[in-house]
Parts: C-alpha cells; structure tokens; sequence
C-alpha cells in the first residue's frame, strides 16, 4: 500500500510541475538532452578530476548555473528554463590487475540534463544581441558554420544556436551527439515531455528535489 501511495504522490508532483511549466507560456517551447562526455574535443578521454563531477548533485546544479546564465546573456534574461537531472544506469568499477579484471564497488551513473526552453522570438533571432551574433561562426546541423547554412525555417537555426550555445560549457564536447534540441509546438508535446523529464520521480521513486533542479529553474517564478 505504502508503495501505492509512494506512486500516487509522484504522479501528482509530475502533474503539478508540468501544469505549471504550461502556465508559464503557450507559445513554441524547446527541449535539449544534454549529455556531459568522457572525452574531450580533440578526442582524449579526460582525466577523472575533470569529469567526477558529473556524478554529483551539487555540482551538476553548478553546471546549470552557468547554462542558465549562458542561455540568457545569448538570448534574452526573460526566457523561462526548466532544468532536470537523469542519473545514467550505475556500474561496476573496472580494475585492472595485470593482465587480469576484476570489478570492485558499484558506482553510480552519471548525470546528463534534460532542459525545457521557453519561447525564443523571432526577433530575437533577426535582430541578435552582439554575444548570439558570435554563434553565427559556430558548427551547425552540416557540420559547417551557422551563417553558411540554408535555414528555410526559423526554429531550425534557433535550434542551432541553442545547441551551440549549451556546448560552450566545457563539460559539453563539440561532438553532435553531447546536445540534442527538438521543438515543442503544442501544448500536448510540452505536457508529454515534461512528465517525461520527471519520470524518475515515478519510475525510481525519487524526491522531485532530486529530479528538478529548483535553483535554477523558474518553476516558481
């Protein structure tokens, strides 16, 4: 019973954040997956310092941070963001004795983000503030720069520099799949997502404090 009620409770949080991300705008949203890799632009793993952080609460909420403040000095200070964390599937530790393995201590998964984006104008895109006018030099979708590319459509070159501009965070490699942006056109694929961010909540029977990252979402703004 207690079990029951455990997921009762979880599928009315999930309700409540999502109705209220719906309260938030009406308009085009966007969804990112943001993915923190193990290697580093030029194709070397990183050492362990550099990526332990990955692993932790605190620090991924340091990582949104500063995506928060890069998103919003690119695009606007009023654009809504919406931040979760999604823990990777937890794995043994490899050690390596010789020419023998063995497996010690199973360490948790790594975080990777999923962000909801509130609506980003047109106008903000035709008439860019000097910091987004610079990701127009950045890889697009083709792999060449934003401003060589034939954009028929103006959300696809908003997905563009979104992507460009969550990959300045240098937990973020350059590589196409560390970030993944899809447009949110109807109120039902920003409800479905949403729940979706937050399925944790449910399916692991997480505390929502540990899934959405209060800091620095404007969930309660």
């Amino acid at each position: 019973m207690k079990t029951l009620d455990k997921q009762l409770e979880g599928e009315l949080i999930k309700h409540l954040i999502t109705q209220k991300v719906q309260e938030l705008s009406q308009e085009e949203w966007f969804y990112s997956v943001i993915h923190y890799g193990d290697w580093d632009n030029d194709g070397n793993r990183r050492e362990w310092d550099e990526m332990k952080g990955l692993y932790h609460h605190h620090y991924m909420k340091g990582v949104h941070r500063r995506h928060r403040n890069t998103l919003r000095e690119h695009f606007t200070r009023k654009v809504c963001l919406v931040f979760t964390l999604e823990r990777h599937k937890s794995k043994k530790e490899r050690i390596e004795v010789g020419k023998y393995l063995q497996y010690g201590d199973e360490r948790e998964g790594k975080y990777h983000t999923n962000l909801l984006i509130g609506p980003i104008t047109d106008q903000q895109i035709e008439e860019p503030k000097s910091k987004l006018k610079r990701l127009w030099n950045t890889p697009g979708t083709l792999g060449i720069p934003i401003s060589h590319h034939p954009y028929n459509d103006l959300t696809d070159l908003k997905i563009d520099l979104i992507n460009s501009c969550l990959r300045l965070h240098p937990d973020v490699n350059r590589y196409s799949h560390s970030v993944k942006t899809s447009v949110l056109r109807r109120p039902q694929d920003l409800l479905n997502t949403g729940h979706y961010s937050l399925k944790d909540i449910t399916r692991k029977g997480l505390d929502f404090m540990e899934v959405l990252d209060t800091d620095n979402s404007d969930i309660y703004n």
